[in-house]
């Protein structure tokens, strides 16, 4: 059956209570909708196996996030350790193998004929196919090169972004809610006791349930 509404969630950060509470007041049903994470559903977090098996047994898509390549980097490179990624990858136990090349399939990006959905966002005036994972993974504000792409100095992407194609991102807890014609940010940092928002295609509406309680402090 061809899905009649898409969900796409934002940074779940192990968040699992929450998840599954949206996942109830969006009221999903997995013979009709269509679930797409929108990256970093691990680390910082209580339950990141236990996240990373819901949304595996859910079926659901999902794109990468920077967390989910910092954890691949962390295993190739134990030196690069960050937050929860050692209690993760001991978490995993012997289906270590089977979730790092689950992690490793995740695309960059998902595209569709009315939207994409990717964890951070695009580079100006570049698909993106042709845009590199950090990118992708990591832009918030746009220097011309992609040299530094968090500079509050510069300007949000998805200011210079002038395509009509809806853009789902997330990765900007600090910016919260972006809700514009052509892109709509997701992350509203459940992680740091604020909210986990989804938003419903093709109407556009949002559903956001509240944390239960702040799991780390916000850098500034």
């Amino acid at each position: 059956m061809k899905s009649q509404r898409t969900i796409v969630i934002g940074d779940v950060h192990g968040c699992l209570e929450e998840l599954e509470e949206l996942l109830n007041q969006v009221q999903y049903a997995s013979t009709k909708d269509r679930l797409i994470f929108a990256g970093d559903f691990i680390n910082r977090g209580p339950c990141s196996l236990e996240v990373l098996e819901k949304i595996q047994s859910l079926r659901a898509d999902a794109v990468m996030g920077n967390h989910e390549l910092g954890f691949l980097k962390y295993l190739k490179d134990p030196s690069f350790v960050y937050d929860n990624f050692p209690l993760l990858k001991s978490q995993m136990g012997n289906r270590l193998l089977f979730w790092s090349h689950w992690l490793e399939r995740l695309p960059l990006f998902i595209e569709e004929k009315e939207f994409i959905v990717v964890h951070a966002g695009l580079a100006p005036n570049q698909a993106p196919f042709e845009t590199s994972a950090d990118i992708l993974t990591r832009i918030r504000t746009w220097d011309g090169q992609g040299t530094d792409l968090n500079n509050p100095e510069d300007p949000s992407w998805f200011e210079l972004y002038h395509d009509p194609k809806l853009v789902l991102f997330g990765h900007w807890a600090k910016k919260g809610l972006v809700f514009r014609d052509n892109a709509i940010g997701l992350d509203t940092g459940c992680v740091y006791g604020k909210k986990l928002t989804a938003v419903v295609l093709p109407e556009r509406s949002i559903c956001q349930v509240p944390a239960k309680q702040i799991y780390e402090i916000p850098e500034e």
